[in-house]
């Protein structure tokens, strides 16, 4: 009797299962994975094949790789070459090695070699190079696995590798990274190379206004995040203000005149970071109840998502559920796919798309309890059949961010790629290519992200993302008082005090303090939670002198963030009032109330006067 052995690897894209008995056979696996300099990788596995039956034997191996840029494939066994059949698909690559001769015997055991290389498991990504090393299938026929990753010394220390390897050699120029069994059961390797990365970003938006009457809106601009720092160097034309909402979104507020269409571009870089931002402030958890409500799309009061949301509590165990429990449909990439929500992925599981990855993930988490969000952005993938974008306008990616209590950050997964690359680990250890255009807590369709300010009529392009080099910080903090010269004393002076960030980050906390040698201040201090570049902050205040008699000069001292900025203010008296042109508004104002206080009290007499009974002589 013999058996065609059906091994299937979950590199990347599958994760099938043997279709043989377990019983009948069990495989040791000894693998090697080289990474050259140039990011080309060289696979080596050394398989034993050992029979539990004494009248059955293997007459072939196959193994079903998601890359289907498989080059160099040989098999063989000790001298003897095998003839490996290759069928290349659009997504995988099938290898089926026939055996020529029987190997009999209960405990007999064929060892063979199985070699190739592929462009898929490094990838330089600007300053960075990413290593994935997806895991293999799990069966009960699996006897020993060990891994050995090698890494050129040139690409220097890991920023970060999951799992954490057992030990670790150098030699030839080359960083051996031990693994074994335990580590990877149930993940694959990930390993990150460097730990920033920058963008360079042009972003479009066309604004169209159809109605008849002026309207105010928005655009949302990249914002900050605690993985991400935005520099805006350009934003034409200017708002009137940018705004920051209880999402962390910058919102750029324009107003549109009757039938007025407006096209804005912003330009800047971003900065990606694995490790969050030590200047990034933590995150008010006053408002994470926002976080636990249903909304469209995201069901979680739906009973099989609340069914599902007791079974798997945690953030992990969700993501996990969600990466294993949905199918990918690449047919869905589409210019203009619908959105079926979290209830819906689940009546359709072999038919989700990113959004329905990321929409079930925030169901189960907040009817799990767990404050989740949506992101929607950029994400650079250099395979999109392993790291799809799923949408093909400029919308191009969407995952979700759990609320962390202990840490006080929303931490970002993707268990769409988690998926699509057969188990690259997205959960422990994010990577530096999901680039954040808008941020949807609140709600779950606004705002919408660069990309989806298209008018039909135009054919242009509106997300443009290239990798750059680190960006040059531009601080400028300007701090102007509005507030006249002088001032009549008795009569109040509405003053404000301007403080606006020129520069193109954004600044945090930033406090300010008022105070005045004579003027009493019903507020003297406030402070700026973010400011963000291109925006202004006003503090207004009133002035007045109680006294009508009060002369003297005054001096207004703004101290913000420690930098300290004076208005002086003169107040005469309202006996000093002569008609002169610097004096002519209040001298009309004085002369205006006069009349109309002769005015009224002649009226008030001449009613008065009529109401009075005639005399009698």
């Amino acid at each position: 009797m013999f058996k065609r052995i059906f091994f299937v690897l979950s590199f990347f894209f599958l994760s099938f299962k043997p279709v043989f008995a377990q019983s009948e056979f069990v495989t040791d696996y000894q693998v090697n994975y080289l990474v050259q300099p140039n990011g080309a990788t060289h696979a080596k596995f050394n398989i034993s094949l050992t029979n539990k039956i004494s009248n059955i034997y293997a007459s072939e191996f196959s193994l079903s790789i998601g890359s289907p840029q498989l080059t160099q494939v040989k098999a063989y066994q000790d001298s003897q070459i095998f003839d490996p059949q290759i069928n290349q698909g659009s997504n995988t690559t099938n290898i089926v090695i026939p055996f020529p001769d029987k190997v009999l015997g209960k405990d007999k055991t064929r060892n063979f070699i199985l070699e190739f290389e592929s462009p898929d498991f490094a990838n330089r990504m600007g300053n960075v190079w990413e290593i994935s090393i997806p895991k293999i299938s799990q069966s009960d026929n699996l006897s020993s696995y060990t891994l050995t990753l090698n890494i050129p010394q040139s690409f220097g220390q890991p920023t970060i590798i999951s799992p954490a390897p057992s030990r670790q050699e150098n030699s030839g120029g080359y960083t051996a990274y031990f693994f074994t069994a335990d580590k990877l059961k149930d993940k694959g390797i990930s390993a990150t190379f460097g730990s920033t990365q920058n963008f360079d970003f042009s972003l479009t938006y066309d604004l169209v206004n159809a109605n008849l009457f002026p309207i105010k809106t928005s655009i949302a601009l990249p914002p900050d995040t605690a993985f991400q720092k935005i520099f805006l160097n350009r934003l034409d034309p200017l708002p009137e203000n940018i705004t920051v909402d209880l999402d962390g979104n910058w919102l750029a507020n324009y107003q549109l005149n009757s039938k007025q269409t407006l096209s804005i571009i912003a330009t800047g870089s971003a900065e990606l970071q694995l490790q969050p931002r030590q200047d990034f402030p933590a995150f008010d958890p006053g408002s994470l109840s926002q976080y636990l409500t249903p909304q469209p799309y995201w069901e979680s009061d739906n009973p099989k998502i609340k069914a599902l949301a007791e079974k798997y509590a945690t953030p992990e165990k969700i993501y996990t559920y969600v990466t294993n429990n949905l199918i990918y449909d690449y047919g869905r990439l589409t210019e203009n796919n619908s959105r079926f929500g979290a209830a819906n992925a689940l009546d359709n599981p072999e038919s989700a798309i990113c959004t329905e990855f990321t929409d079930l993930f925030i169901a189960l988490a907040r009817s799990a309890g767990i404050p989740t969000r949506a992101v929607n952005g950029f994400a650079y993938t250099a395979n999109a059949t392993l790291r799809p974008l799923s949408l093909k306008k400029d919308i191009l990616h969407a995952w979700p961010e759990y609320y962390n209590s202990e840490k006080k950050i929303w931490v970002p997964v993707d268990p769409t790629w988690g998926n699509t690359t057969g188990g690259v680990d997205f959960f422990n250890q994010f990577d530096l290519n999901h680039f954040a255009f808008s941020i949807l807590g609140q709600n779950s369709q606004l705002p919408a992200p660069a990309g989806a300010y298209k008018i039909e009529s135009s054919k242009s392009k509106q997300v443009e993302v290239s990798f750059g080099q680190p960006p040059q910080v531009n601080s400028n903090l300007a701090v102007n008082f509005k507030l006249p010269s002088q001032a009549l004393a008795g009569i109040p002076v509405p003053g404000q005090l301007i403080i606006a960030n020129l520069g193109n980050t954004a600044l945090y906390q930033q406090t300010i303090r008022l105070q005045s040698d004579h003027f009493p201040l019903s507020q003297t201090d406030w402070e700026i939670p973010v400011l963000p570049p291109l925006a202004s902050y006003t503090v207004s205040f009133d002035l007045q002198a109680k006294n009508w008699l009060d002369q003297f000069t005054d001096t207004l001292t703004a101290t913000v963030n420690n930098q300290t900025y004076r208005q002086q203010l003169t107040v005469n008296p309202v006996s000093s009032l002569v008609f002169t042109a610097g004096n002519l508004p209040y001298f009309i104002l004085i002369a205006i109330a006069s009349i109309c206080l002769i005015f009224m009290v002649k009226l008030f007499y001449a009613q008065l006067s009529k109401r009075r009974p005639p005399s009698h002589l």
